[in-house]
């Protein structure tokens, strides 16, 4: 299985604590089939440089080859979607997933609907491909749920977290996260893990969950196929057109 969104490197944001922590979580993750994770740090959220996050990313990597847990991991940040964004991007100061065309993006949890739209869509004319970290957990879809409709109209892949589908975040957001899996409109499910007790990145729970209630090749869809294709840089699947 392939993981798009965790905070498994350390130090460098509110996820892993410790590189012994990040080993942790690396087994964790290879022991539920995880064999492939993009190490998405806060991008553009603390006080890091590009250069602090190479730095990392190759001693996290190492670490996990020393320890002979067999995780590739793959660069990418989450990005927080404000104004500043755009002029980061433009400086390359921002990582996208993998060196390919597909963002990684997040929002403020009550930000105004209008500018979620406008600044998608300037990505998507500059040639950026979105894809569109829990939907399921802002405060602004869950009022408008019609708007994360309207996102995947634009071209955007929409990530649930896996600890959403299970009631991790609340009946709310778990709510929503299952009328969007129902729909057809998830294109990828991710664990955002932050460490090893309780947003962890195990897909054991997750899988079960997912075996019980859907058919094996849309599980395979959102905990693979799909992932699988955003680190390559390639078209998603559409479960509504398969």
């Amino acid at each position: 299985m392939v993981d798009i969104h965790s905070h498994i490197l350390p130090s460098l944001d509110d996820g892993s604590r410790s590189l012994e922590e990040s080993l942790r979580m690396a087994s964790q993750a290879v022991s539920s089939g995880i064999r492939h994770m993009a190490a998405t740090s806060h991008g553009n959220f603390y006080d890091y440089t590009l250069e602090d996050y190479w730095t990392v990313f190759r001693k996290t990597q190492e670490a996990f080859t020393t320890e002979h847990i067999p995780l590739k991991l793959y660069p990418g940040m989450e990005i927080f979607l404000d104004e500043d964004a755009f002029f980061l991007l433009e400086k390359k100061e921002l990582l996208s997933l993998n060196n390919t065309d597909y963002l990684l993006v997040e929002f403020d949890f009550e930000e105004q609907p209008g500018k979620v739209v406008d600044r998608i869509g300037r990505l998507r004319e500059k040639g950026w491909q979105i894809v569109f970290a829990h939907p399921e957990r802002y405060q602004f879809i869950q009022r408008e749920p019609e708007l994360a409709y309207d996102l995947t109209d634009l071209g955007c892949v929409l990530q649930v977290n896996g600890g959403s589908l299970l009631g991790d975040f609340g009946r709310t957001c778990q709510q929503a996260a299952l009328r969007f899996l129902e729909d057809g409109i998830v294109g990828a499910i991710a664990s955002d893990a932050h460490d090893t007790e309780y947003r962890t990145p195990s897909a054991e729970r997750v899988c079960q969950f997912l075996e019980s209630f859907y058919e094996p090749a849309a599980v395979k869809l959102w905990m693979s196929e799909n992932p699988s294709r955003i680190l390559k840089g390639l078209p998603t699947l559409d479960l509504r057109k398969l």
